[in-house]
């Protein structure tokens, strides 16, 4: 019987970014590529250096990471992942040993990580370093083809019992109108962790094709849009949505959707994610998901009625910087 290959653990670099990422991103209920992307080419640049791989035969077989959360000041993210097939030979556990270990001595602060609820052994060995989950976000998903009228009649019955019209936002041109809505249309809604958010930030962590969707009353002398999207007025957004287009499939992400307080229980939210999926539509996109707080009710029920259906979601799970580590149940 021949020895198992040989590996090590060592610091990120470079070149090495890129499979990284693609290691990493086996953990996320969602394509956050962009963002893996950013917070591992900042850690080469950490003095901290919170960035690490495992290499065995030549190539990357594990990757861990804990880097600056900007949207939420004052917290980490962290993620741990190993190649499928190099699972079980501790390569998880050394990985998470050094770097959360290296976290603790630096002093660091609450560390969160979001990981794909379809993975009860990852979010055992979360907790065997003191994770906990604090929230769990249930996922939905439409697949697209040939629902374009199903999704036209539902847009437009939304629309007019809504009373709005959904336009496409131009976020260069638009920046200002476009936060200020999200920072408004976010109040009062779930957070995953326990810290007050940044949504400027968080918007110029967006990928570039984003795409921005803004709810409006219609002018005094107009009825609801009948379609959806209507052209640009002077009038101040009640609600919107986020899509994110996916890099690994032709699938689209609701990364947001909210309504102004002072227009909620008014069905702002639900006309605005139908004419999301119309639009998604139209465009040529397969399938659309989405993720929403399982304490968030409202918006559970109205991926319901608009015919979207269960899938892949995630847990938040937290720590606190020195909370130590259990028995281990086995080997990452």
């Amino acid at each position: 019987m021949s020895a198992d290959p040989v590996w090590s653990v060592r610091p990120l670099r470079a070149a090495d970014v890129d499979g990284a990422v693609e290691l990493l991103i086996r953990t996320s209920a969602a394509d956050i590529r962009h963002l893996l992307r950013t917070d591992l080419s900042v850690t080469l640049q950490d003095a901290f250096g919170g960035a690490l791989v495992a290499e065995g035969d030549g190539r990357l077989v594990g990757a861990a990471k804990v880097s600056d959360d900007p949207v939420f000041p004052g917290t980490a993210t962290a993620l741990v992942a190993v190649d499928p097939a190099e699972r079980g030979r501790g390569i998880g556990t050394a990985l998470a040993d050094r770097l959360i270990g290296a976290w603790d001595r630096a002093g660091g602060g609450t560390v969160s990580s979001m990981l794909r609820d379809d993975l009860p052994r990852g979010r055992a060995f979360a907790e065997r370093y003191g994770f906990g989950v604090v929230h769990h976000s249930v996922g939905f998903r439409f697949d697209l083809a040939g629902h374009e009228v199903e999704l036209e009649q539902r847009a437009r019955s939304a629309l007019e019992r809504a009373g709005v019209r959904v336009r496409l936002a131009t976020p260069v041109a638009e920046e200002r109108t476009i936060a200020e809505c999200l920072e408004r249309c976010g109040q009062g809604l779930p957070l995953p962790v326990d810290a007050r958010p940044d949504p400027g930030v968080w918007l110029t962590r967006l990928p570039s094709d984003s795409v921005f969707l803004l709810a409006e009353p219609p002018p005094p002398e107009e009825g609801p849009a009948a379609g959806a999207a209507a052209v640009t007025g002077a009038v101040r957004p009640v609600g919107m949505t986020i899509l994110l287009p996916r890099t690994d499939a032709n699938s689209w992400h609701v990364a947001f959707t909210g309504t102004d307080p002072d227009h909620r229980g008014r069905g702002v939210a639900t006309a605005v994610k139908a004419a999301s999926l119309l639009y998604a539509c139209r465009a040529g996109v397969e399938s659309v998901t989405t993720h929403n707080d399982e304490s968030n009710e409202h918006i559970i029920r109205v991926n319901a009625s608009l015919g979207m259906v269960p899938d892949v979601g995630y847990w938040t799970l937290t720590r606190r910087s020195g909370s130590g580590q259990g028995e281990a149940p086995g080997r990452g």
